[in-house]
């Protein structure tokens, strides 16, 4: 389901990095985390945020982005492809949190 930008709330805790885009992680001031991904819809190009998981924790939601990233990509010409790509949309993720 898609939903405006605007409907997260405000006292949620937004992460947010380039290298996780259009992806993005909220952590609700009850507790719970959630992946979001930025879409872009309709003739007027609306923005829009579509909810992917709700991760039982952080490390379960920066493993979700990883995912959703290699999936971005709908072919891949060899297994070896697709584990070196996300052997690296890893290692990347887990380089933002070892910053």
């Amino acid at each position: 389901m898609l939903r405006k930008p605007d409907s997260i709330p405000a006292n949620d805790t937004i992460v947010q990095d380039p290298s996780m885009e259009p992806f993005f992680i909220s952590k609700s001031s009850t507790g719970g985390y959630t992946v979001y991904e930025r879409v872009i819809k309709g003739d007027n190009n609306t923005e829009y945020i579509k909810t992917v998981c709700y991760p039982a924790n952080f490390s379960y939601a920066l493993k979700k982005v990883a995912e959703e990233k290699l999936n971005q990509k709908k072919s891949y010409n060899s297994i070896k492809e697709y584990v070196n790509t996300y052997e690296n949309i890893s290692k990347t993720m887990t380089n933002i949190i070892n910053i």
